[in-house]
């Protein structure tokens, strides 16, 4: 009789044990699918959220209000800068947007105490064989362009990109005049600007010019003498 009571106690003992082992076996099968339910969320969210963030990267488009095929437009505006006769102010090229927001300020001009910057217009002697129609005295647009691309750069003296590069641009080298009193850098106008409404007249304020080239240390060829300079932007 004991030795059959023991038997009975033996078989409860070794089904319980297999029933705590099922038991934890499930948990653990559960445990990995929560787990793996979690990861797929997360690498899902992860997609989604990598293409609203700041990957790719920025350039300006000078002379038009829209960016080029799959770029954003991140805002458009005014190419502005330095007045031409002046020694001081910035020397950079700069895309004003065209919803300015204010801080603190205070109207009317200290010009003692402060820097000055102007809309930028084009100066070129007529007849114009550079761009396909007149731009003489035109202000000048800008678009600030975030391409998918992780990088930009602006290529002087070419209208071609080198392969494995995408073209977002092309256009022509202008800056200041050699003769003026103050320089500023140079940038890549679209070949095809577009123009400030009314913005037509002489305001002779950050004037463009176009870019020559000059033989001597340049060397002349692959260089041509006072041929005005090509360029474009670039992304990859």
């Amino acid at each position: 009789m004991t030795s059959f009571l023991v038997f009975i106690a033996v078989l409860q003992l070794v089904s319980s044990k297999e029933a705590t082992s099922k038991r934890l076996l499930l948990h653990s099968e559960d445990d990995i699918s929560q787990r793996l339910i979690k990861l797929e969320t997360e690498l899902e969210t992860l997609k989604n959220s990598s293409k609203h963030t700041g990957n790719g990267s920025t350039y300006v488009r000078w002379g038009r209000n829209t960016c080029p095929g799959d770029n954003e437009l991140v805002y458009h505006g005014y190419t502005a800068g330095k007045h031409w006769n002046t020694p001081g102010s910035g020397t950079d090229n700069l895309c004003l947007p065209h919803d300015p927001t204010w801080g603190n300020y205070v109207d009317g001009n200290y010009n003692r105490w402060r820097s000055h910057i102007f809309g930028a217009e084009i100066d070129i002697v007529e007849p114009n064989h550079i761009f396909p129609y007149a731009v003489n005295e035109e202000d000048m647009p800008c678009a600030v362009c975030k391409s998918p691309r992780s990088i930009s750069l602006m290529i002087p003296a070419r209208k071609e990109c080198y392969p494995g590069w995408t073209m977002e641009y092309w256009g022509y080298l202008m800056a200041g005049h050699d003769n003026r009193a103050g320089a500023y850098d140079h940038m890549c106008m679209d070949t095809r600007p577009e123009f400030v409404p009314h913005g037509g007249t002489n305001d002779d304020q950050h004037i463009l010019y176009l870019v020559e080239a000059q033989c001597g240390s340049l060397p002349c060829p692959p260089y041509v003498q006072g041929r005005e300079l090509a360029c474009v932007v670039c992304s990859k």
